[in-house]
């Protein structure tokens, strides 16, 4: 998908720029291009003594391990896709080797660091070699200005990169402006029974696949069920999604949401998205459903994935249930919003305990989770976004008979320093998973908390 003809300004990034925001991996269409200088200067700053920059230059290298690893040098100087798709165009990543490259006459006498020379000396070379403009990012205003008087365009890192699951992932979903069915003409549907349609493959993005679900303005959601190289058969659903556990969707993608989480055809559900967007509250009352009212599983299992992730509890006082809850207040507090009576707290909190102790929902950590199959349960993993893909494949093989799995995250807030979007292990489950047939993926690109929530989710 990326559009390499129009790549017109690759970015060389500087060792300033990466330090500052690693994330200006992933902040450009344009094609990336960094230097071995760089890397070698990101090799020295890991050692710093300055642990706030020595831990950034950790996050950098990771990051970049993360999306080179498994490439080969040859890929490395022909260019490493980055991750796309229909939210997000990206170019590709090049590492270049500078250190054989004459200096040019204008820096061999030049003032300032050896390493910003080279790196300057690395994007001049780079621009004669390509015949159109590169611009170098860095947060050295000196080496910018510098970079400018020999002819090289330069710029200071764009402030606060916000990538969210949607410019990194399948997104699980394709949605159309207007009515769907009205912008079709005879030639490009053909109804096969009451809700089954086959329609022309170019209709759908280039990620639609088995699964899919699809949505437009009007209302209108369905399911791809098959694909090939000219059509698309798809399910549409004739009504409206039911409230579950007395919950109705507040948008489409909710309404979708729902339905995978209470489809018998499905045993993983991977749902992403930013903070407010109501994907913990969904996949509690789609539990609470299925154990309540169509008394399909027996319990819900919930974990999260930071708590005790390799730690034992330790010696805090009382049980692994009450050490637990604190740290499962998402879970908690979708409950208490459920069940709320705004008369009397106390009377909130009884019904709360109550339908913890009649759903049978067991609150654990994952430490006491290896060795353990689940059978008859539903299975929630909240904050998975902090999982490595270890610690995915460990979870996602504890589901035993009857088994529904629900993975919950959001990749711009991991708080783990050993993890990057690119290697988390929630994003290895999206990329796999999307292709197994009992698996729905779904990425929510809305807030529905309070107007302060999404203005902070957006821009803050």
């Amino acid at each position: 998908m990326n559009s390499h003809c129009d790549n017109k300004n690759p970015r060389v990034l500087d060792t300033s720029a990466l330090v500052h925001d690693p994330k200006s991996l992933m902040a450009y269409e344009q094609d990336i291009y960094i230097c071995l200088t760089v890397l070698e200067e990101l090799d020295n700053l890991k050692e710093r003594r300055d642990r706030s920059v020595s831990a950034d230059a950790r996050v950098v290298i990771r990051m970049l391990d993360d999306i080179i690893n498994g490439h080969s040098a040859e890929d490395m100087e022909a260019g490493i896709e980055l991750p796309c798709n229909e939210s997000a165009t990206r170019g590709r990543l090049y590492i270049g080797i500078d250190t054989q490259l004459d200096l040019a006459k204008e820096l061999k006498n030049g003032i300032g660091s050896n390493a910003d020379n080279h790196i300057i000396n690395y994007a001049l070379h780079l621009q004669k070699q390509l015949g159109h403009s590169v611009t170098i990012v860095s947060r050295d205003i000196n080496m910018r200005l510098k970079a400018r008087t020999i002819g090289v365009a330069s710029e200071d890192v764009k402030i606060e990169h916000d990538i969210s699951d949607a410019d990194m992932l399948y997104t699980g979903v394709q949605a159309f402006k207007g009515d769907f069915f009205n912008a079709l003409n005879e030639n490009s549907k053909l109804k096969v029974n009451h809700n089954i349609y086959k329609l022309d493959r170019h209709l759908f993005n280039d990620s639609a696949q088995p699964n899919m679900y699809w949505y437009d303005a009007q209302g209108h959601v369905g399911r791809i069920l098959e694909i090939s190289d000219t059509s698309i058969v798809t399910k549409l659903f004739l009504k409206r999604q039911d409230k579950v556990w007395g919950i109705a969707p507040k948008n489409l993608r909710q309404e979708v949401a729902l339905r995978q989480m209470t489809d018998d055809s499905f045993d993983l559900n991977i749902i992403l998205g930013p903070a407010g967007s109501g994907k913990t509250f969904l996949a509690v009352a789609a539990a609470l459903h299925q154990v309540l009212e169509t008394k399909q599983y027996k319990k819900i299992v919930v974990v999260r994935s930071r708590d005790f992730m390799d730690d034992e509890p330790g010696y805090l006082p009382g049980d692994l249930k009450e050490k637990s809850l604190p740290l499962l207040a998402g879970i908690t507090d979708a409950l208490v919003s459920m069940h709320s009576n705004t008369e009397d707290e106390r009377q909130t909190s009884a019904t709360v305990e109550h339908i913890v102790e009649r759903a049978n929902i067991e609150f654990t950590s994952m430490a006491y989770f290896r060795g353990r199959s689940l059978d008859d349960a539903v299975l929630i993993i909240d904050e998975a976004q902090n999982m490595t893909r270890a610690q995915m494949k460990g979870m996602l093989s504890r589901g035993g008979r009857n088994c529904r799995t629900i993975v919950l995250g959001n990749l711009a807030q991991i708080d783990d320093r050993f993890v990057t979007p690119a290697s988390s292990g929630v994003s290895a489950a999206v990329n796999i998973y999307r292709h197994y047939n009992r698996g729905s993926v779904l990425i929510f690109d809305e807030v529905e908390r309070s107007s302060l929530a999404q203005f902070t989710e957006q821009h803050f």
